[in-house]
């Protein structure tokens, strides 16, 4: 009966310790993550410990996110657009490329809440993206072509980047020959610098307060 006595105080002392991080959980399921990682479902790096971060005040609550995932697929569904277009559209405007499991995860609210916290303004700005563009629906059946013929990254480098913020400055509406030119001379495909152009356009409109003039 010896061992039993040695026994009791550390069964105490392993109920004062309390029960493990309830922050694990958020690293068994992190699809956008184990997808990169070839699909393993455990997170490499211990769970976080502390607070949370002042951030997460401003994160979306999770009824914000419900709300947006049922309003993000009615609307995809109404611009005649696949999950999978959606996953590679993002890729061919933003640089971010998604699976169609992704997009499926997100809208059936199954991703962990931090991945659905990121892929939110990706998808909200893709939806503005596509209203703006609604009058021309060539435009939008162009860049989901464009996402499911290359299916790989697109990633701007800095050098490149600078050379287009340059031509912007200078004409930020270039014609198609220019486009052209612009696209062969930094080795880009044409359709990436029409959209890149198109962005930028639309970012200047948001920064410039109403009533001012455009230089």
């Amino acid at each position: 009966g010896q061992p039993l006595l040695y026994a009791q105080p550390y069964a105490g002392l392993n109920g004062m310790l309390g029960p493990p991080a309830p922050a694990l959980h958020h690293g068994l399921r992190d699809p956008l993550g184990a997808e990169e990682a070839g699909g393993h479902e455990l997170a490499a790096s211990p769970p976080p410990l502390g607070p949370p971060e002042p951030s997460d005040e401003d994160a979306p609550s999770s009824d914000d996110l419900e709300q947006f995932a049922k309003q993000f697929k009615q609307r995809r569904i109404k611009l005649g657009f696949t999950q999978a277009d959606v996953g590679l559209a993002l890729g061919t405007l933003y640089g971010n490329v998604f699976s169609q499991t992704t997009i499926c995860r997100f809208e059936a609210l199954q991703l962990s809440f931090k991945n659905m916290c990121k892929l939110k303004p990706l998808l909200n700005k893709w939806l503005e993206e596509t209203d703006s563009s609604t009058g021309s629906p060539t435009n939008l059946d162009k860049i989901a072509a464009q996402g499911r013929k290359r299916k790989k990254r697109t990633s701007i480098e800095v050098g490149v980047k600078g050379a287009l913020e340059n031509h912007f400055l200078k004409c930020p509406k270039p014609s198609a020959h220019e486009i052209t030119s612009l696209a062969d001379s930094l080795q880009l495909e044409k359709e990436v610098v029409r959209v890149w152009f198109c962005n930028r356009r639309q970012k200047e409109k948001r920064m410039t307060p109403a009533g001012v003039p455009h230089p």
